[in-house]
């Protein structure tokens, strides 16, 4: 699906990013995978046989260096999947907009909105360059599509970047670069199974879906799919992967319920 191309995966040290370079290089791609962690990079890295880079998506110049160095190596970016992000940073640290701290907003959206912004610029330009163009793949989330309390900088800066997908597929599309966002709910990765390995709480988050619990590779095979020529016409998209849970206020049959009240 992905042979002989050059994927960028972004945040690929742990959890979707780590998932999509393993389902990359299986697919035949070559892969970079850049990380904020040199470490993290390099062992995802040496278990898919692809190069490992180091980037703070929050700064131009790391980007710039990732982009030129990517290059430099393998002559072009065919596609990039972005998903770098801190969970401990929104987990531990976003609140309501009335307890939320001005420091905290502003990290949050320089890592999520700025980062993607950053990523984006410098690779599609790149990707303008060179015969064929390229596809990038950006995450968002399903909680800037539905109300989610608590998430009052995550899901404004994951808003951010579901708003820059349509706008910069339509300015870019034409000249051959797709662009494309996926939406997890939630996923098991290391960072959230924390939450998954206590009972009362995965009952709680398992109640709140219609299927069970993604694991980072169903989150990772669609921005896959999206990056690859099986998508050529798929563009501007937010495809949502949540296991159901935007697609329903409860498991509770109301017509059901109507029915019982009437008797």
């Amino acid at each position: 699906m992905l042979d002989g191309k050059i994927i960028l995966i972004t945040g690929g040290g742990s959890g979707i990013g780590a998932a999509a370079a393993e389902g990359a290089a299986r697919d035949g791609a070559k892969v970079v995978v850049a990380d904020i962690s040199e470490a993290a990079a390099k062992r995802v890295a040496a278990s898919c046989g692809g190069d490992a880079m180091t980037v703070d998506v929050r700064d131009s110049l790391s980007v710039q260096a990732l982009v030129r160095e990517t290059v430099a190596r393998h002559g072009r970016i065919d596609g990039l999947f972005h998903t770098a992000m801190s969970v401990p940073l929104v987990n531990k640290n976003d609140r309501r907009v009335t307890e939320l701290p001005e420091s905290v907003w502003d990290d949050i959206i320089t890592l999520v909105l700025t980062g993607t912004f950053l990523v984006s610029k410098y690779v599609a330009k790149q990707m303008l360059t060179q015969p064929g163009g390229g596809s990038l793949v950006l995450t968002a989330t399903a909680d800037a599509l539905i109300g989610q309390a608590g998430l009052d900088a995550y899901t404004a800066a994951k808003g951010g970047v579901i708003s820059m997908t349509r706008s910069m597929a339509a300015g870019l599309s034409p000249e051959g670069v797709r662009i494309n966002a996926i939406c997890p709910g939630f996923v098991d990765t290391p960072h959230q199974r924390e939450f998954l390995e206590v009972p009362a709480l995965r009952a709680r988050i398992e109640s709140l879906q219609l299927m069970p619990v993604m694991t980072a590779m169903d989150a990772a095979e669609l921005g896959l799919f999206l990056l690859s020529d099986r998508a050529r016409y798929q563009t501007g998209g937010i495809h949502v992967c949540d296991s159901g849970y935007s697609a329903f206020k409860g498991k509770l049959d109301v017509l059901e319920v109507f029915d019982r009240a009437s008797d």
